[in-house]
């Protein structure tokens, strides 16, 4: 059973609507109007007598842009501004008032529970104002007060259509989450019915076998690094259920630190030894990431198994570890033997696509009997400290 392979397009459909950005918050959206509002304001108002127009416009639109973010405060400005027409004698309100139209839009948009008083309030001061205070004639005040309800309809209607779409956008965004949780837990699930046992079970009887006195030192080797491989991607398979289910791998399985590089080298260093090769390591390095030390860790253990593959016997193989300043350098050399195969395998595959995963690179190379692997990865924001 593969528990991936039939789920990918409904994997991607969840991944894609999850991680879809919710656009209705538009925190620009007020002070653009505003700053429209206020350039109109400064052209109509262009030639006055009157030196304070600017100074209330600039306070009216400052106001409306502040709606959103500081909806009292934005209020309270922009309304005072409109108010202070009905107290200056022998001067027409200005355009700028129409700043508490986009404040009753900002109050809809936000769905603030005191919208509705507000617009009242609103209401009546630009009845008081734009009709009463600019001098409307008492016959057209009927058409004026429903051109400005009109208005004032536009600002409610689009702040209460704005904020149904963005509530739409958030709650579909919450079932496209919740679906890929329960996706994430079902796959967690199947990894762990078949690959953790098939895994499980092939390291155990790799065990079952190394009992046996009888088993050659060859086929011996082979089934210790069969168990090694098995252990190893059981540990990395135990990391990917712990995110899978939602929680940290340190809920049961250590994160990967400096400690586990160091004796992933040491291990593989004795297991050259016991291969009947010389093996030389060094490892200089004083922080790592926990990402990074799993990484090379798994690169340690590849390089060895071509090491053991390919190396002359009996000659000197190398490990070294060590931070040039702007990366972690990891290079293996061994000498190589006569049947050495020219191209890289699968394993020095899945390092370089490993190593890319952290944006690092791999280089191996053959220079006479020498030959190289180095292993490039940069530094990660996070590290663990030695041991």
């Amino acid at each position: 059973m593969n528990p991936i392979g039939g789920e990918q397009a409904r994997y991607a459909a969840f991944m894609v609507a999850a991680q879809r950005p919710v656009k209705g918050e538009a925190l620009w959206l007020e002070p653009a109007l505003a700053s429209a509002l206020l350039i109109v304001s400064l052209v109509a108002s262009y030639g006055e007598p009157w030196p304070h127009y600017l100074w209330i416009d600039i306070v009216t639109c400052a106001g409306a842009a502040a709606a959103y973010r500081w909806p009292l405060v934005g209020a309270s400005v922009a309304a005072l501004g409109l108010a202070v027409w009905l107290v200056i004698p022998d001067a027409g309100p200005s355009v700028s008032g129409l700043g508490v139209l986009i404040v009753v839009f900002a109050a809809h948009r936000k769905n603030l529970s005191w919208r509705l008083p507000l617009t009242l309030v609103v209401a009546g001061l630009l009845f008081a104002v734009m009709i009463v205070r600019s001098g409307v004639e008492p016959e057209r005040y009927w058409g004026s007060s429903l051109l400005w309800a009109v208005f004032l309809g536009v600002a409610v209607g689009s702040g209460a259509l704005w904020h149904r779409r963005y509530r739409l956008l958030q709650q579909e965004r919450e079932r496209a989450a919740a679906d890929l949780e329960e996706f994430r837990l079902e796959l967690a699930r199947d990894l762990h019915d078949t690959v953790a046992q098939t895994l499980s079970a092939t390291a155990m009887r790799a065990h079952l076998a190394l009992a046996e006195t009888d088993v050659p030192g060859e086929v011996r080797t082979d089934l210790e690094w069969i168990a090694e491989q098995c252990r190893s991607s059981a540990h990395d398979l135990r990391q990917i259920l712990g995110r899978l289910r939602g929680r940290e791998p340190s809920a049961g399985v250590p994160l990967a630190s400096l400690g586990t590089l160091r004796a992933t080298v040491e291990q593989q260093v004795e297991r050259l030894v016991t291969a009947g090769f010389t093996a030389e390591s060094e490892v200089g390095v004083g922080r790592l990431s926990a990402a990074r030390a799993q990484a090379l860790s798994a690169v340690t253990v590849e390089a060895v198994n071509n090491m053991v593959r390919h190396a002359a016997p009996g000659t000197l193989c190398r490990i070294d570890i060590r931070d040039d300043g702007d990366d972690v350098v990891a290079t293996y050399t061994n000498t190589a033997g006569a049947q050495s195969a020219a191209a890289p395998g699968m394993g020095l595959t899945g390092v370089r696509e490993r190593l890319a995963l952290l944006g690092g690179t791999s280089e191996q190379t053959r220079a006479g009997t020498e030959w190289r692997l180095v292993a490039r990865l940069p530094h990660g924001v996070e590290a663990n400290p030695t041991g």
